[in-house]
């Protein structure tokens, strides 16, 4: 009976603790998005200001930039106005964290393709999942994130380059082996989030047990 009481409250804890965990979690990755955002528009800023009048990185493409930071940052301002109101329905989480997916998506297209370090964001993406203490979550973010970067994959091999000139001119072509090696370590990034979200309800669910045996040998 002890031992069902105990498991009772192991279970009452967890979900207790995720419940008031998880929307603590979303208010810090959001001030970490605000603060990340902040920090790269920046860096782009003061790149394009640095570089020649007739830069790529000038005109359409900062235009581009732009407009995908101005609706990101607007997302993520009206998610802290949210959260600060105490409102965080359960599915805000996914939708945020594929939100941060599709704008690492657009931002590596229209950075010229898989090429560009901002596929590195993807791991960013993946790091963020476990804070809100969600293993769904992190399946659903380490899938869209491996989607996300075969999309890159895809416009830049059909889109931009064009199917037939990408498989026939191998200067063109991603290597395979740095493909495969990106997607497995999206999965193993994966894969060690929810590792993270076991151990701290493995941490939660064994406090009570923990502390009765500590009770009884007092």
């Amino acid at each position: 009976m002890m031992a069902n009481s105990t498991a009772d409250l192991s279970r009452d804890g967890w979900d207790l603790s995720r419940r008031i965990e998880a929307w603590a979690g979303e208010m810090r990755v959001n001030v970490i998005r605000i603060l990340a955002i902040a920090i790269f528009y920046s860096r782009h800023l003061i790149e394009m200001f640095l570089s020649p009048r007739d830069a790529p990185i000038r005109g359409m493409y900062h235009l581009r930039v732009t407009a995908v930071i101005i609706a990101w940052a607007g997302v993520a301002a009206t998610v802290h106005i949210l959260l600060s109101r105490r409102i965080y329905p359960p599915m805000m989480k996914f939708a945020t964290a594929l939100l941060d997916v599709l704008m690492i998506t657009l931002l590596c297209t229209i950075a010229g393709g898989p090429q560009t370090p901002l596929v590195l964001l993807y791991f960013l993406a993946i790091g963020t999942a476990p804070l809100r203490l969600s293993l769904p979550l992190v399946y659903v973010t380490t899938l869209a994130s491996i989607v996300g970067y075969l999309s890159v994959l895809a416009w830049y091999a059909w889109h931009v380059v064009g199917f037939h000139t990408y498989y026939a001119t191998p200067s063109l072509r991603i290597p395979r082996s740095q493909e495969i090696i990106t997607v497995l370590s999206l999965g193993v990034a994966g894969l060690l989030a929810g590792q993270m979200v076991r151990q701290a309800r493995r941490m939660v669910e064994r406090c009570p047990s923990i502390l009765s045996a500590q009770e009884g040998r007092a």
